[in-house]
């Protein structure tokens, strides 16, 4: 495959995860100007459940098809993929008895909510547990297309499902329905996805074996079980924070902290959605001892990724107080607690310039992947606990980031080994100052012309975001920031080129 294909299909993965991450938000936006500050409440520990539980059966093993699918021949990708399918089955009934079990222990885990609340969380679990049972099967499918080249049927994938999932959730809210029709209507969705994911995958996947070689199962357990662990530890870990404010405040600065600790989905889903389309060629380099190329598309990565990422992190923690009144205030609901927390939050995705796990996959070192995920974890229970009870939910913000950033410094070091070079150049580190510190100047510069003009929220985040890009682009251009490769490709973006080449 040629660096300029590469490019298109990542574009075409980037493209729709942005689109569904886009697709997310305006859900959590509709649903805190639809409902009262306590029912959101309800509706996002509800979700955060569900997360978790999806976490506890996936184990890894969607994951596992950029492996495998590699490994094994076109014969056998079938069999693998039912195989997968299979295990998420029998692993999403587990799921949804853990779901129920947190009914009998709700009391405790928030216990400053109120009662009512209390009782209507624990009412609603049972539709959470049917949602799963039926979504978590459907889990490969993503990675089956992007493992199978099929880069744009992923998109569409992603992009369908996340538009039915949108309409199943905000369609009854919109027409007056209450919480648990709402919860009805997504389990509907769910069968629908289950039912049509079956289909496709038959249909796509090649002839061949309906049984993979004898020991591929245990090997992929043995692979995607330490995977998986460390996936749900990151998943504990973007929830723990969350827990401890629901656990030690009330449900009044929970729905606050929901809205402030996450990360601005459409930027942060980028150098995952690089990651998903490089992981094979990594995998590949790999196998075949081919390690200056890996590095050099390593770095290529990272630079593309960062060129993105940075500049528009620094964006929107500077409109943060704009941002934050826009989407999601209406009438008396106010969330201007959350301006500060949502600030430091995002301070974590300028760490985020690749898919850090990729590379440590592509070497098998998922039990690396685990240990990481674990000490992150750790390292977020031990600062949240005391910097939430002294300073709230800006303290809870504050240790969440410390925390990513110290687990981050240990994973540069652990990816250093694996590519045999030293850490401080596991990332292009001169290109990464010259980004951060030319957004950094540009965000000064737009902070303070937000003091002097000030506008209603919308116009003022669209005249901010048009001098920012501007400036970006002008100076990106003057030092070398962008070169002639970022230009073409912020053409083909614009154009929407990639999408019916």
């Amino acid at each position: 495959m040629s660096d300029k294909s590469l490019s298109e299909k990542t574009m075409v993965v980037v493209f729709s995860r942005v689109l569904t991450s886009l697709i997310d938000l305006t859900t959590a936006v509709v649903i805190a100007r639809l409902l009262s500050k306590t029912d959101f409440a309800v509706v996002g520990y509800l979700l955060m459940v569900y997360e978790v539980a999806r976490y506890v059966a996936t184990l890894g093993f969607p994951e596992s098809i950029f492996y495998y699918f590699e490994k094994l021949t076109k014969n056998y990708r079938k069999a693998f993929t039912v195989q997968t399918s299979v295990i998420l089955g029998i692993t999403g009934l587990l799921s949804a008895g853990i779901i129920l079990l947190i009914m009998f222990f709700a009391d405790s885990l928030i216990t400053k909510f109120d009662p009512s609340v209390r009782e209507s969380i624990k009412a609603l679990l049972p539709i959470i547990a049917g949602v799963a049972v039926l979504e978590i099967p459907t889990w490969p499918v993503h990675n089956v297309l992007l493992a199978s080249d099929r880069q744009k049927e992923a998109g569409w994938y992603q992009i369908i499902t996340s538009l039915m999932s949108f309409m199943a959730l905000i369609g009854p809210l919109v027409l007056g329905y209450n919480v648990e029709t709402a919860l009805y209507s997504m389990l509907g969705y769910a069968g629908i996805r289950f039912t049509g994911s079956i289909i496709w995958m038959w249909l796509i996947l090649p002839k061949g074996n309906l049984r993979t070689p004898v020991g591929n199962l245990k090997e992929q357990i043995n692979f995607s079980i330490p995977l998986g662990v460390s996936a749900l530890v990151n998943q504990f870990n973007k929830w723990a924070d969350k827990s401890i404010v629901a656990f030690f405040l009330t449900e009044q600065a929970f729905a606050d902290y929901l809205i402030g600790a996450q990360e601005v989905p459409i930027i942060r889903v980028i150098p995952f959605a690089v990651g998903s389309v490089l992981i094979s060629r990594y995998v590949y380099y790999q196998m075949n001892n081919k390690k200056e190329k890996l590095i050099d598309l390593w770095h290529k990565g990272i630079q593309k990724v960062s060129i993105l990422v940075i500049p528009l992190s620094i964006f929107f923690i500077v409109v943060a107080p704009q941002f934050i009144s826009f989407l999601f205030e209406s009438g008396e609901t106010n969330y201007q607690n959350a301006i500060l927390p949502f600030q430091i939050y995002n301070l974590i995705i300028l760490i985020r310039v690749a898919h850090f796990g990729s590379i440590l996959q592509a070497y098998a070192d998922t039990k690396g992947i685990f240990q990481l995920s674990v000490q992150l974890v750790l390292l977020n229970v031990i600062l949240s606990i005391p910097f939430t009870f002294l300073f709230g939910i800006v303290g809870t913000a504050t240790a969440t980031l410390l925390a990513n950033v110290i687990n981050w410094v240990f994973t540069i070091k652990k990816i250093g080994g694996h590519l045999g070079i030293h850490a401080k150049n596991v990332i292009p580190i001169i290109h990464y100052i010259k980004v951060l510190g030319l957004s950094i100047i540009i965000g000064i510069i737009i902070y303070l012309l937000n003091q002097y003009f000030i506008f209603n929220d919308l116009l003022s985040m669209t005249i901010s975001f048009v001098i920012f890009i501007s400036l970006y682009l002008l100076f990106g251009s003057i030092f070398k920031v962008l070169n002639k490769s970022d230009w073409l490709n912020l053409k083909s973006l614009i154009s929407f080129k990639f999408l019916w080449k």
